[in-house]
């Protein structure tokens, strides 16, 4: 089998994982600059597309398709991001017979876009938030609708996530200058300027259920992720399970996310995403209609590996497992690193990097997207990578993470490593006081992060042992454990 992954960095690296172990030939599309990275380093065979930015790469839907009936692959899997939501570039791949990883067209115009995703939610009476999702041009019309649903409220883009296109408005005076704003970024993010608004809930937490059907709608649930720290609407921490949720939450919110994706004749990978208020109420938000960043966490407390069962699926077979197979153990935890600067506002930070250190050890895995000598080009979101910890309980994880966090080395960029450090150290994180405002109000003057210490340089030095050798530097990569 021949798998064109249409995706760049960590992800594309995590598909080629599991390719490997299946035996399959895993084919990377990258943009020029992608050439100096780990997935490119390990892919069985390469197809570039000549460019540097996103929308004549990776967005460019003839460009990708052309490539998948060029290099005669068997499957399309398109990671996260990018094409992975857009229902246009899969009938594209239907029309020409190539199979692509994840829920048909059909499925994705009606779930993948958020404003269907809600009415979808409410015709089998799973709970929405007010919104107005109408089309309204009239500037005073508009305000009208956005008056009924109250302020505040947030200004979200219909298609695609990862916080882009999103704006919290507190006052009608700054409604129309914020929606502009929005719907341009959602335009240059997605592909498409439609925009939708919510009455904006403050402090609720983000609860996600993961959801699998095959090609008899079967259906099955992985249980939930905590996702509320998040900053600028992006998620950065993410755990299993929710410990907060009752068992009878916990019974409500998978029993909705099944009902939706049956109802939305749903097939492959999903997530169906709520907000969960301090009354235990909990709301529809999105149904993401692809593998998420954070599944690394559901892998570790269910013993799964969630790519493979997207191939099966897509090959036609059946589900793997039934509802009463599926047990999860323990506590896991995902942090993102990202290449940015804590002391200018998170600014993202470009440059080569010099040095890394990945501190092996039980229960620690990473999924990276660059070794020693890779680049941190402007041209895309500056995630370098994601650390997943497990461990049986909670706060035995947080201990793990933090130690973990501790040991590894990143020179040459600004991390935002030492932040994360500062946000397990917090009181109310470790109470698991948590709520998507959590960031903005436990540091509402940012952060100033502490200098690298010479216990941390020193560590580097005897971890790596020898002068670095960047041909090698897949080596500290462990390869993720599940189970």
């Amino acid at each position: 089998m021949r798998v064109l992954i249409a995706n760049r960095g960590e992800v594309a690296f995590r598909i080629i994982r599991t390719c490997e172990e299946l035996g399959y030939t895993s084919v990377l599309l990258h943009s020029t600059p992608d050439k100096n990275t780990l997935a490119y380093r390990l892919a069985d065979e390469k197809f570039e597309l000549q460019g540097n930015r996103a929308s004549e790469t990776y967005l460019d839907i003839q460009k990708v398709v052309d490539a998948a009936k060029k290099t005669k692959a068997d499957f399309i899997h398109p990671g996260f991001g990018f094409l992975s939501e857009n229902p246009d570039f899969v009938e594209a791949l239907e029309k020409m017979r190539l199979n692509f990883v994840g829920p048909d067209s059909k499925a994705i115009r009606m779930a993948g876009n958020k404003i269907h995703a809600k009415e979808l939610a409410k015709s089998v009476g799973v709970p929405t938030v007010p919104s107005y999702t109408g089309t309204e041009k009239n500037p005073d019309k508009l305000l009208k609708e956005v008056q009924k649903v109250g302020f505040p409220c947030i200004i979200k883009a219909a298609s695609g996530g990862g916080g882009k296109g999103m704006k919290v408005v507190r006052t009608e005076n700054d409604f129309f200058e914020l929606h502009d704003s929005a719907k341009r970024e959602a335009k240059n993010a997605f592909g498409s300027d439609s925009v939708f608004i919510e009455k904006y809930l403050e402090r609720p937490r983000h609860v996600e259920v993961q959801i699998f059907f095959d090609r008899i709608l079967q259906g099955v649930h992985l249980f939930e992720r905590e996702c509320s720290i998040q900053r600028r609407h992006q998620k950065i921490f993410e755990e299993t399970p929710a410990t907060t949720l009752t068992q009878n939450l916990r019974d409500q919110l998978t029993g909705a996310a099944l009902k939706i994706g049956k109802a939305a004749g749903y097939k492959n990978a999903g997530t169906v995403e709520f907000l969960v208020d301090n009354d235990g109420k909990f709301y529809f938000m999105e149904l993401n209609t692809r593998l998420q960043v954070e599944h690394t966490v559901t892998e570790a407390t269910l013993g799964l590996d969630l790519v493979k069962w997207q191939f099966a699926i897509a090959a036609g077979q059946n589900l793997p497992l039934k509802q009463d197979q599926i047990s999860p153990r323990g506590h896991a935890l995902e942090v993102r690193i990202y290449a940015e600067n804590p002391e200018q506002e998170f600014l993202p930070s470009t440059g080569q990097i010099s040095d890394l250190v990945l501190p092996l050890g039980p229960h620690r895995r990473f999924d990276f997207g660059y070794g020693i000598g890779d680049s941190i080009t402007p041209y895309y979101d500056p995630m370098i990578g994601k650390v997943i910890t497990w461990a049986p309980t909670r706060k035995e994880n947080l201990a793990r993470m933090k130690a973990t966090l501790n040991e590894l080395i990143i020179f040459g960029v600004n991390t935002n490593i030492e932040f994360l450090k500062k946000v397990l150290d917090n009181n109310h994180y470790q109470e698991n006081r948590l709520s998507t405002r959590f960031l903005e109000e436990e540091f509402p003057r940012g952060f100033i992060p502490q200098p690298i210490t010479k216990a941390q340089r020193d560590f580097a030095e005897l971890s790596r042992g020898q002068p670095a050798d960047k041909s090698n530097s897949t080596l500290s990569y462990e390869s993720p454990w599940y189970g």
